[in-house]
């Protein structure tokens, strides 16, 4: 069963939407700036009422970003971590912790789609040089995502699907240019942390399912998603969400 419609409930739905013994929950706030209480009650309220449920395995989807050392945490993170306990306060909830999700999407919310606008665009915009950032192709959220919620035991538990190398900002921005074949009109603030990722337990499925998560992986999605130069003129006034 399949809540929602957006990017992630379409690529679990060719998996699980004729499956009843198994939720995947899809249906959250999901611009990481978001800091309207409304939005996040309607969140909690809509979890709470589809928790309940006879289902196997219930999948909720939450961030990287939220780890016990990180620090002065955005009420978007804050919010997740509540919907974490929730969902493993069921004795069937898995948590799928996801870095920036890649796939094809008009939502101006995402960190690539931000930077392949601004880049072909030439608008100005500032990274900050010492943020590391991880990516991962929503296909690949879906296949490990599916088999572990297939292969682990019942019990709660929280699972990390990430490429197994983080990269800084500058290094990704580079990336991009290299794919658009243009050059970024940036310029760099010395701010930002390393994001560190237990991705153990992704690889070691990914392996299995003959998906390579090491070195090059990050690369090798943004070649695939924005590869092809859109002819159109890019939608310059974005949100800045998540652009550092």
């Amino acid at each position: 069963m399949i809540i929602g419609k957006g990017l992630l409930a379409c690529a679990f739905g060719p998996y699980l939407e004729q499956r009843s013994d198994i939720v995947v929950f899809a249906s959250g706030v999901s611009n990481s700036l978001e800091t309207r209480l409304e939005e996040f009650a309607r969140e909690e309220a809509l979890l709470r009422e589809r928790l309940d449920t006879e289902a196997r395995r219930f999948i909720y989807f939450s961030s990287c970003g939220i780890t016990d050392a990180a620090p002065n945490l955005t009420p978007y993170m804050q919010h997740k971590r509540a919907m974490e306990a929730l969902v493993l306060s069921a004795s069937r909830g898995l948590v799928l912790r996801l870095p920036q999700v890649v796939g094809k999407t008009n939502n101006p919310h995402t960190l690539t789609n931000f930077l392949r606008d601004h880049i072909l665009s030439g608008q100005h915009f500032k990274v900050w040089s010492s943020a590391e950032r991880n990516l991962i192709d929503v296909d690949d959220v879906a296949t490990i995502g599916v088999q572990l919620a297939i292969d682990l035991s019942p019990e709660p538990a929280i699972v990390s699907i990430a490429s197994t190398h983080s990269k800084l900002m500058p290094e990704i921005v580079e990336i991009f240019e290299r794919v658009l074949g243009k050059a970024a009109n940036c310029s760099y603030v010395l701010k930002g942390t390393p994001m560190i990722i237990d991705t153990a337990q992704a690889e070691s499925i990914g392996k299995k399912l003959g998906i390579d998560l090491g070195v090059g992986y990050i690369e090798r999605v943004i070649q695939k998603y924005y590869g092809s130069r859109i002819e159109d003129d890019p939608d310059t006034s974005l949100s800045p969400a998540d652009r550092a």
